[in-house]
Formats: structure tokens, sequence, C-alpha cells
């Protein structure tokens, strides 16, 4: 990038040039638009410059507006071998006449049509004029009829201009066009800042529901405007706010209406006569922001929205939108009360369930909906079945997966789905239930409700992972279904039982186990994993059957679906969602299901009328075409169209495609052609007679049909609308419904130090003393003085020994009594220690000594030679 940036533009089809004295990086729109000002003589004030280009690329014919500093650099870091194209510049409002300049005496020019850009007005003045101009540019000069002159310049960028312009001596005066310099801009003396508004945009007779909306609305406006406030009266009936600067004239004061908690402005001064730096030292820089502030902040910027960003992110947000630091809690406790303003606090989710589940069956058709209460009215289970999946589910294949996780909102429970997948593995939820937990009762009635919905039939299979209440509930409500156990979660546990292996390695080997299609494959391989892990094949033979995890062995049609990860995923999608507190999360749970109807739907009908087959059958068999028609294939019946097909390594297997088999099983389980099948439709695709009409996609069960899969999401599902358009029946509201309450956290719970007495510290003290005194009696050595609880010692006898023993002794530990010659020796010892002790003590001192006066004796020495050199005769010829 050079230096020096020269920019040409033109403007009211003129052109000019300017140079930008800076890197093109740093040249912002400010900057551009003030030196474009500067070089017309226009005043900034009276007109708004409109800036464009051409950026000249292939197919473009539009021009670029250049409205801000992004836009301006890249303009200015666009050229092409050191060539830009031209900046179009346009005046938004006409700027007035210029003042006619007074008559020029015969010496002089006039300036009109030139720039003062690189000149003083000293040299402007003068009588030499001189036109500076780049070394790169043509200059033309063009004379018209008249007193008047004109003076255009062709310039074309070479990349090499200088940043200095020069003189041109050698340019005659008389060929020099009339030129104009702008008058020099008036300078106002400097003021002191005028009165200024407060922002906040209120008006008289403005109503507000409460006190408290009014006084958010002004506590953030004194954030984002950073003015300060003091409260001078605040009650049921008035609200009186002034500026924290006592001579400011701001003022606001607002009255209650009588029988309501409406507030309304009475007087209200809107200007400040204080300036912002005045308020360094007042209470604005004590104040903290609070949950409200944050929540009004982000409605603002995220308006309507229950997904908002953490509270790390709001707090920056805080910080630069109002000018105020919050903590890591207030920014969390101001996102839930924004949720709770968008939907209602938890204890108000709970009341109004019935009246949401009510809205949510009216705007959609078909919605199956049950609450259950308790003896007490407390809120126990909802189950929520919505009519368009109900009714999608009836061309699906009939596979669901049940799978239950826990809520994240405080009031404990657990979030229930039982979920389809549609035929091109999408997440299709037939009924959502939230219950107070994983057990009998709880499962029972989940299963039931989803009876009404999902009726018992042997076409439907179930597939959960091993929760025992969830087996035992299935097994009794669904007594035709089949039930599948999640491979997956098999795995886990069997490589738990596993030892002296690899266990990740052993989960790998039972999967790949349970996906096997043929029978007799199975068995040996099943054979081989039993002797290579006995313990493992112990625990899976003890607690469950190979038609609950075996492919071909399971007596239902689960397709390709062997495990529980389709709801697992659902876990993981709504785990926002699960922190919310009832109807927001039934609210966010059914504005996803919305949403993905309306992706798949727009998915299912963008395919061509020749896709028969949804994407995810037709691309695989795409993919299979090619090793499909290289195998050979040998007709056994053409009446029931039977075929040996020979694979690559030599293998045949026998395909009907009456009945839709091969020998491989994959064609059986996978409804779809396997490559054999495929092989032997292409046999017969190009003889008419031997095909009789038959398609490929006739093949194929009709759950993988593009038709059916349309149908499935052909229904709107519709959103609950807000409370305030919420119509609901007397006896819907009617029913009392009592909150849950808030699950105790887990851990050891904080106690706070009360000021009054321990009840307990008395006798605490008393144990205390009581070992500290037995702890002095055992440590006491030699003759005793004393008796740690304060008695004396005396001289006693027993049974002919001598005791030393306190006046008070009780034999409980706690007095001293201590034989006599025991006494005595420890006596002696101590005594003993001591006369050492101070007998090195006195001889470590007589060394000391004896050192110090040697060095006495060497100082007294030095002292008598500097003494000689001091006091010498300063006559004697001999020194």
């Amino acid at each position: 990038m050079k230096e020096n940036v020269i920019i040409y533009f033109k403007f009211q089809g003129r052109m000019y040039n300017v140079m930008m004295k800076t890197l093109g990086e740093k040249i912002t729109f400010s900057m551009l638009e003030d030196r474009l000002m500067t070089k017309l003589g226009l005043d900034g004030n009276k007109v708004k410059l409109h800036m464009r280009y051409n950026p000249r690329l292939f197919g473009v014919e539009e021009e670029m507006n250049v409205c801000d500093d992004e836009d301006v650099c890249v303009y200015v870091t666009s050229a092409k071998n050191n060539r830009r194209s031209v900046l179009v510049v346009e005046e938004i409002s006409k700027p007035p006449e210029p003042e006619q300049l007074p008559e020029q005496l015969p010496g002089q020019l006039s300036r009109v049509g030139n720039s003062s850009v690189g000149k003083n007005y000293t040299e402007l003045n003068s009588e030499e004029d001189e036109m500076r101009v780049d070394d790169g540019a043509l200059i033309v000069l063009l004379e018209e009829q008249g007193t008047q002159h004109q003076l255009e310049a062709i310039v074309e960028d070479h990349g090499t201009q200088e940043d200095e312009t020069r003189y041109d001596e050698s340019m005659d005066n008389s060929d020099r066009g009339e030129q104009y310099v702008e008058s020099p801009p008036a300078v106002e003396p400097g003021m002191f800042k005028k009165e200024w508004e407060d922002g906040i945009g209120l008006t008289l007779r403005q109503e507000f529901p409460n006190k408290a909306a009014l006084h958010e609305v002004v506590d953030r406006a004194a954030f984002a405007n950073s003015f300060g406030y003091v409260i001078k009266k605040s009650d049921k009936e008035r609200y009186v706010l002034k500026c924290a600067k006592e001579s400011c004239s701001w003022r606001l004061r607002a009255s209650n209406i009588s029988t309501t908690d409406i507030f309304s402005i009475r007087r209200y001064n809107k200007m400040h006569s204080c300036t912002r730096l005045s308020k360094g030292s007042s209470r604005l820089r004590k104040r903290k922001g609070n949950p409200q502030l944050v929540a009004a902040l982000l409605h603002d910027h995220f308006p309507g929205q229950l997904e908002t960003p953490v509270p790390s992110i709001i707090m920056e947000l805080v910080q630069t939108k109002l000018g105020v630091k919050v903590s890591y809690s207030t920014a969390l406790r101001g996102k839930y009360h924004a949720i709770y303003d968008l939907k209602g606090s938890p204890e108000e989710s709970y009341k109004d369930i019935n009246c949401y589940l009510y809205m949510l069956k009216k705007v959609n058709d078909g919605t199956v909906t049950y609450l259950k209460l308790d003896e007490n009215d407390k809120f126990q289970y909802v189950f929520v079945a919505l009519g368009a999946s109900i009714e999608g589910f009836r061309v699906m294949r009939k596979v669901l997966i049940v799978d239950a996780t826990h809520l994240k909102n405080g009031y404990g429970g657990v979030l229930v789905f039982a979920s389809a997948q549609d035929p091109n593995r999408h997440h299709y939820i037939i009924a959502f239930a939230v219950l107070d937990g994983e057990n009998d009762a709880s499962w029972e009635w989940f299963f039931e409700k989803l009876k009404t919905v999902v009726p018992d039939t042997s076409e439907l299979v179930f597939m959960t992972d091993r929760n025992t209440s969830l087996i035992k509930a299935i097994r009794n409500v669904y007594t035709a279904a089949h039930h599948g156990y999640c491979i997956w979660h098999l795995s886990q546990n069997v490589k738990g039982h596993a030892t002296h292996t690899n266990r990740d390695v052993l989960a790998w080997k039972f999967q790949e186990l349970s996906r096997v299609y043929v029978v007799a494959d199975f068995n040996r391989a099943y054979d081989g994993f039993k002797l290579r892990y006995p313990k493992a094949t112990k625990y899976l033979e003890d607690t469950t059957v190979k038609e609950k995890w075996a492919r071909c062995c399971f007596p239902g049609e689960r397709y390709n679906l062997d495990t529980s990860n389709c709801v697992e995923s659902l876990n993981n999608v709504f785990n926002n969602a699960r922190k919310y507190s009832l109807i927001p999360m039934v609210d966010a749970i059914i504005k996803k299901i919305s949403g993905w109807f309306n992706e798949h739907r727009m998915e299912a009908a963008s395919g061509s009328l020749e896709n028969k087959m949804v994407p995810l059958v037709e691309n695989y068999l795409h993919d299979l075409w090619v090793f499909a028609e290289k195998l050979k294939v040998v007709e056994l019946n053409s009446f029931e169209r039977e075929y040996v097909v020979t694979c690559d390594k030599g293998i045949d297997y026998t395909v009907s495609l009456v009945l839709k088999t091969c020998s491989c099983k994959v064609f059986d389980i996978q409804k779809y052609p396997c490559i054999h099948a495929l092989a032997a439709f292409i046999n017969i695709m190009d003889d008419e007679d031997r095909r009789r009409g038959l398609e490929l996609h006739d093949l194929v069960t009709k759950y993988y049909w593009v038709e059916l899969w349309a149908l499935a999401y052909y229904r709107t599902i519709y959103l609950v609308p807000d409370r305030s358009q919420w119509e609901v029946p007397d006896e819907v509201k009617a029913l009392k419904i009592v909150p849950l309450s808030k699950k105790p956290k887990k851990g050891r719970k904080k106690m706070l130090r009360l000021c009054e007495r321990d009840p307990y510290y008395d006798d605490m003290k008393v144990a205390k003393r009581a070992i500290d005194q037995m702890e002095m009696v055992a440590m006491m050595e030699g003759i005793p003085k004393f008796c740690p609880c304060g008695g004396s010692i005396v001289e006693t006898r027993k049974d002919e020994k001598r005791y030393y023993q306190c006046e008070k002794f009780k034999d409980d530990r706690m007095h001293i009594r201590k034989l006599w010659d025991k006494a005595m020796e420890e006596e002696v010892s101590s005594l003993r220690e001591s006369v050492d002790y101070n007998r090195k003590k006195v001889l470590n001192h007589e060394y000391l000594i004896e050192e110090m006066q040697k060095e006495l004796k060497a100082h007294r020495a030095e002292i008598v030679n500097v003494s000689k050199v001091v006091f010498r005769n300063p006559m004697d010829p001999k020194k």
C-alpha cells in the first residue's frame, strides 16, 4: 500500500483530485468527506455528499455506494494495476450561492473555480498565483469567450505520483484559469455546554401500568445517557425525581390515578442544565445494574426471543450499551427475568397450563392433551400429541423410539419423547410429556395416554433402553407390539462386564454382531464372540435374549432402526429448553416441531416427478447401480421373477422380486432392494415383456415413497398466540392448579452464624477445659508446684509409698498424684539438664570475653599509631 493515496473524483461534470497523506487502510468516511468538502469549498453544515463508483465487476452494471468506513476501505484498496474507478460525488442538498467577490485589480486574477487545498491564505492573497498539480497529470486549458476562464484537468493514475507538489514557474499568468478561494471558516468563541436532553422521551399525561414500569424506563435512560438522579419522594400516590446535581433543572413528577396502579406524568422538565462531568462523584458512580435493567435491554436487542446470549456476553452488552458493569449472577437473573416477562414465571406456568393446552388444541385440530393432578390439586403429569403428527404417523414406518431426559429448571421431573423417524432419517415427534420421574406409575400413565393416539398393533415396534419401569409399562400396555433394545446402550452395559480386554473394541464388536442379517452368519459370529468374551456373553444370556437385540432374530419389522440415538439427539436439541419453566418449554418444543414440518415439507416438494423414492433410498440405489450391473444373473422362474445372482466373491444368492426377498436378508429387513435384487431388476429392465410394467419403486416399501413422505408433512403446526389473545372459557379457567415446589439443591446446606448464643457452647467449653487439664496433668514432670485444678500439693503416704498429691485429688486423671521417688528422679534429671545447659552457656561467654579482649588490644595499638601521626611536629625534618 502506498503511503500517499490520490483520489480522482467527478463533481458537477468536472474532474478533481485530492491527496490523502496517510495509508489507504486508515482513511475513514468522515476524513474523506471533510477532505472533499474542503476541496469543493462546501459548507458541511448545509451540504451532505453522496459518493458512488463503478466496481467494474464481471456481469455487474450497478454502481456501489460509499456510505461508511468499510466502503471507503474497499474503494481505496480495490485498485488494479494502479488504476481505480473515478469516484462520482453529488450533493444531496443544494448549497447557497457564494457571495460575490469584489472586483479584481487589473493585475490580479479571479480565483473562482479552484480550491485552496495545499495553500495558506497568505499565499492565496499574494500576487504570485500558483497552481499545484500532480507530476503525472495532464493539464488541458480551455479558454472560452468572455472574461471567465475554465480549467479542466484530465488525469490518469500512473501509480508514480509523489506526495509533494511543485510550482510551474514557466506558466504565464495569462494562461491560468480563474480561481475561487473559499473564505476562512468562522471560528466561534468557546462556550460551556448548554442544556441537553435526557433522552427518555416522556410526555405529560403519559401513563404507565405501575410505578415499577416508570422506574425501569427512567433507570435505563439514566444509564444509557449517563446522568444521575435521586428519588425525593416515592410512595403509593407519587413518584418524584430530581437530578443528582442540586443546581440542575431536570425534574420528574408522577402521580397515581386513584383506585388503580397506573402512574401518570404530571410534571416533567427533560432538559439538564448541568454537565456530565459533575456526575463524577455523584450517586451515578455508585449505582449498579439489576436484573430488571438487563431484561429490558435484552427485550430491545432480542425482541420476543427466548434464546438469548450467555451471561458473559450479556455482561459485555450491558457495559457497551448502558455503560454499567453487572455481575455474572445479575446477568443470569436478568436472562431468566426476560423469559419470565415473555412467558410468565414458573408458578404462573403451572397455574396457566390448562388454559395453554386449551389454546393449543384450538389452533391445531386433532391435538390430544392430558393433564393429571394429585389429590392436593398439585401438578403431576402433562401429555401432548399434536394432531399433525398423529395424522402423519399413519404413513410412517411403525417404529417408535421412547426415552426420557431430566429437566433443569429447578422443579425436577423428566421430559419424555415418543418419536419416529421419517424415511429420510429426520426427527418426527409423535408425542411428548412431562413426568415426575422414571417410575412404574409415571411410565404406565404415559403409555396409556400414548395408546389413545397410537393403537396397539403387531406392526408397531418400540425401541428403548433397558429401564426396568419402561420395559414393564410397554409389556403391560402394548401387548401386541414388539419391543427391541437399543444396541448402543446394551453395548455399554456389556463392555462393563468384560475384563483383561479393550472394552471399546468389545462394544464395537458387539454392535457389529447385532447387525448381522443372516442367522447362520450370526451363529458363527456369536460362537466366536462367546469364545473371546465369556464373561460378557454370560451377562448377555443372563439379562436378555437374542430376539431383543439381534437384527436377524428380531420378530418385528424395525427396518434400519436399532438404537435410540434419534431421541438422544432430541435431548441435545432441547438442551436449553429444558431449563425453562413449563409453558416456555412446551412452546419451544412446538416451535421447533413446526419449523421441522415446514422445512421437510419444502424438501419433499423440491424433487421432480421422476423422483419416486426419498433421497436416502434414491441416492443409495444410485451408488449401488454401478456395482449391481456387473453381477451375473440367471433367471429361475420368469413368472415368479425368481433369479440367482452371483456376487463378486462367487457366492450365489436367490432373489424373488415378487416376494421382495433375497437370501442375503438385506432386502427382507431394509425393505428396499439390495445389490442382488437391483442386479435382477437391471437384467429385465430393457425387456418390456419380462418386466411387464414393474418399476424400481415397486420393489421399495411404500413408506419410502416421496408421495407418503410429503403426505406426512402436509399439515401446518400453529403456535399458541400470546396470552393477551387467549380466549378461554370460564370452566377451563376455573381449574386451580397448585404449582410444584422447587427441589432443594444437592450438597451440604449453607449455615449462617446467628447472633444468639449456641445452646451447646457451654458444654463444648467445659469439655475443652477438661481435656486441657488432663493434658497438663500428663505432661507435668518433677516435683509438682500446683495442680491444674488450682489445688495445692501435699505429701501423703499410702501402702508404704510416698506421693505428691493434690489436696482435692479424685481418681479421674484430672488431678496430680505422683510417686515421691519418681518425682525426685525427674526433678534431679531436670536439674542436671539445667546445670549442663548453664555450664555450656558460661563456657561460651568466657570464649566470647577472650575474643573481645584480643580485639580490644588490637584496637588500642591502632589508636596509638594514629595518634602519633596526628600529633607529630611538622617542623621536624626527620618526619
